[in-house]
């Protein structure tokens, strides 16, 4: 490498040096420790966060908008069985501290309440599930407590 080379080369790599050195000043800010660029980060990441929470939000919020009375009767429906299972105590081992007759009564008769209610409103097949669901709550029913 020729001497002139060599000193394009030096003046170069001392460039770099300076421009990486000012970059690293300005992250800085106006001399400081880079607390200003990290709490503007921060209020940045916040803001970005925040903005992401709301689109969920009305996401959920158009999703909830979309069912109709009887889905949410079905859903409940769901809920009501699982929870007369809970009061069964069934599964043995594993809701037997939960097991209570009463609790467990109301649940099934509320059941069947919603399904009366609901009948017309469901398909066929909708509507022998649900019986079914009816039927083997019962059945249980009357296996653990009578």
């Amino acid at each position: 490498m020729s001497e002139d080379n060599k000193k394009d080369e030096n003046k170069k790599d001392s460039k770099d040096i300076k421009n990486s050195d000012d970059i690293k000043n300005k992250s800085k800010g106006n001399g400081g420790n880079g607390e200003e660029k990290q709490n503007l980060d921060e209020i940045l990441d916040e803001e970005t966060r925040k903005k992401k929470e709301e689109e969920l939000i009305n996401q959920l919020q158009e999703e909830i908008d979309k069912l109709t009375t009887k889905d949410i009767i079905i859903q409940m429906m769901m809920s009501l069985s699982s929870l007369a299972y809970k009061k069964m105590g069934i599964p043995e081992g594993v809701n037997d501290k939960f097991k209570d007759k009463s609790q467990a009564k109301m649940a099934i008769d509320c059941f069947e309440a919603l399904l009366k209610v609901i009948s017309e409103e469901v398909s066929a097949q909708e509507l022998e599930n649900l019986k079914s669901s009816l039927s083997n709550l019962q059945y249980n029913f009357v296996k653990k407590f009578l």
